[in-house]
């Protein structure tokens, strides 16, 4: 008898401990996506998965990678607030659900109209104060490793307003450690309570954004084709347009290089975290700035034919191995893979380096970066006659303490990188280029040494046809008649010029586009009104 009930003690003890616990990682390579709006945001959710909107039709040529397990999630649903909400918190939560709930992947990513304390949840909202996320613990069973949310400044942080800046909350590193508030914004306490130990880093935008196949399209290019880290890949890929100023958030001990800001890739594996808060953001060098084109549209837009670009003569002492529509060098980088790979179908090249961090060394001057990208590109064969002077970014860190009332604010750069831009002259003029192509960019670690480059460059063979080219007048209101609630958008800045794909596409013209970019007349309606980016053919075909 006294061994049955041992038996039945044993055996009900066992089960409840079962029962509290949950799976230690996520499942590798799952990501799941959510839409907060019916509006273009649940193509965005859809393009970051399979690059295709939700019907189906191609609208991304980069995207979530093929080989990961995929989930558009709350497609049909309304009312969505609870699956991203933490029981721990309010008994409505359900952010544990296998089905619906944003806790379980190894990342989550959403699309949708947002303001520093909340966002939309197809007909609610969604307040960041019932969130908590990575917190494996009872029956909470959240296993999230990473983060991601496409919003309006869901992760605003540092003073509303900045010199010489029209755009809120565009400065994060002027934070000056003061609480949570419309003139200063904390995104550690914000968002700090929602990081539990086991989550690797959440990303936002501190600004405006705006996100759609174009957002989604960089952000993977960046990873799968240009070696960008985790962090960087994201913050870059959001970073489009002046007024968007994304940035990530993570735990982690005193050494920065230790954090996830670091990841080179993605992993299940739970974050060591530590007693300091990290945020990475991105600042432009103080000594470059992108050329500013006197506008002039020309009467006539030629259409080029574009071919492949040849493999430059450095590069062909190298042995190449080939799959699919990619060549691989035999020489590696350790830990990162072929140093050299370049797409056939574009003849985009791609060089990757070591990563290299020292936190007490000094960084470089910003003319020392410039003057040895100039010198990397010329080495390796891919300099180019029609091109810009590079602007330069820098990605900063700033740390602080999570238990300190009063923390010290300490900053430190993590990396540069160095654009150079395709131009072309007609009629005298010089005429930018657009898209994720037309670009040599070179990523340096703080010592000068190489961590990526690319160069996405195709050749123009001839001018295959020419058209009349639209006025500024006609794309205008062809892009204004694309807006609805007009009266609440004012037009903020616009550009043109010829648009050149990234580097795993087969583009075979080259043609020219207006992109025109309309925020909200209201800034507090951001919500209501988010911002919109057009893009309208040059062309009158």
């Amino acid at each position: 008898m006294k061994r049955s009930v041992l038996y039945i003690l044993c055996s009900l003890v066992t089960t409840l401990l079962v029962a509290s616990c949950c799976p230690k990682n996520p499942a590798p390579n799952s990501v799941k996506t959510a839409h907060g709006n019916t509006d273009w945001h649940i193509d965005t959710a859809e393009e970051f998965l399979t690059g295709n909107d939700i019907n189906g039709n191609p609208s991304a040529s980069n995207h979530c990678p093929d080989t990961w397990t995929k989930t558009h999630m709350h497609v049909g649903l309304t009312n969505t607030n609870t699956y991203y909400y933490d029981k721990g918190v309010t008994a409505a939560g359900q952010d544990n659900l296998s089905t619906n709930g944003i806790d379980k992947p190894m990342l989550f990513f959403y699309a949708g109209h947002g303001a520093p304390t909340l966002f939309n949840t197809l007909g609610n909202s969604a307040y960041l104060t019932n969130m908590r996320l990575g917190n494996c613990q009872g029956s909470n069973d959240g296993t999230l490793r990473y983060y991601w949310q496409c919003s309006c400044e869901v992760f605003a942080h540092g003073p509303k307003t900045c010199t010489g800046i029209p755009y809120d909350y565009a400065c994060p590193g002027d934070f000056d450690g003061s609480p949570d508030s419309d003139n200063m914004r904390n995104v550690y306490e914000r968002w700090g309570p929602i990081l539990n130990p086991a989550l690797r880093m959440a990303c936002g935008s501190s600004t405006l954004a705006y996100c759609h196949e174009g957002e989604t399209n960089k952000i993977w290019d960046n990873y799968n084709n240009k070696g960008y880290d985790v962090a960087d890949a994201f913050i870059d890929g959001l970073h489009r347009y002046t007024w968007n100023t994304p940035l990530c958030i993570t735990t982690g001990g005193l050494f920065v290089s230790g954090t996830p800001l670091f990841d080179n890739t993605f992993t299940n594996a739970p974050n060591p975290s530590g007693s300091y808060y990290h945020i990475q953001y991105l600042s432009n060098f103080a000594t470059t700035a992108p050329s500013i084109f006197e506008v002039i549209i020309p009467e006539f837009l030629p259409i080029y034919e574009l071919i492949p670009l040849p493999l430059p003569d450095p590069l062909r002492k190298y042995k190449f191995v080939e799959k699919d529509d990619w060549m691989y060098s035999t020489d590696e980088i350790k830990g990162r893979g072929p140093a050299i790979k370049v797409n056939r179908i574009s003849g985009a090249v791609y060089l990757l380096g070591e990563q290299r961090f020292d936190e007490k060394a000094k960084p470089l001057e910003e003319k020392e970066y410039i003057s040895l990208a100039e010198r990397f590109i010329e080495n390796q064969g891919l300099t180019e006659k029609d091109i810009s002077k590079p602007a330069g970014t820098r990605m900063v860190i700033q740390r602080i303490s999570r238990e300190e009332k009063q923390p010290d604010i300490q900053k430190f750069q993590k990396n540069v990188t160095l654009t150079f831009k395709r131009q072309i002259t007609l009629d005298s003029k010089t005429v930018p280029f657009v898209g994720e192509g037309g670009l040599i960019s070179i990523q340096l670690n703080n010592d000068g040494t190489l961590f990526n480059a690319s160069k996405v460059w195709r050749q123009i063979k001839e001018i295959s046809r020419t058209t009349r080219a639209k006025t500024y007048e006609q794309a205008y209101n062809e892009a204004l008649a694309q807006i609805k609630e007009r009266d609440a958008y004012k037009l903020a800045d616009w550009t043109w010029g010829y648009e050149e794909q990234a580097g795993n596409v087969r583009q075979t013209e080259l043609k020219a586009v207006f992109i025109f970019n309309f925020l909200p007349v209201d800034p507090e309606k951001i919500i209501d009104y988010p911002p919109r980016i057009i893009k309208i053919s040059a062309h009158i075909e």
